[in-house]
């Protein structure tokens, strides 16, 4: 990965981050019954476990491992870490 490249995703991440502390900041249980407020939780947490992993990956982003799997030490395509911010494994580990 490039230094473009790395900008780049650090912007992107940088932007979902922003989005999802925001929802969360905002976010009210909207749900009328249990069942949809026990949905809009679930929601909520899916939300705080994404935004901890883009925090992690923004820190790993400046590190010496930056791009490279944590499983075999590949070098992890860009095209992936564009498509799924929160990853740390190529392809092949990821299965």
């Amino acid at each position: 990965m490039n230094n473009d490249q790395q900008r780049s995703l650090k912007q992107q991440i940088q932007q979902r981050i922003a989005l999802l502390e925001n929802l969360l900041n905002t976010d009210e249980t909207k749900g009328t019954t249990d069942e949809e407020a026990a949905v809009e939780s679930q929601v909520t947490e899916n939300e705080k476990r994404e935004l901890a992993a883009l925090k992690n990956n923004l820190k790993w982003l400046d590190s010496d491992d930056a791009g490279y799997c944590r499983e075999c030490g590949c070098e992890i395509p860009f095209a992936r870490l564009q498509a799924v911010p929160v990853t740390r494994l190529c392809i092949s580990c990821a299965q």
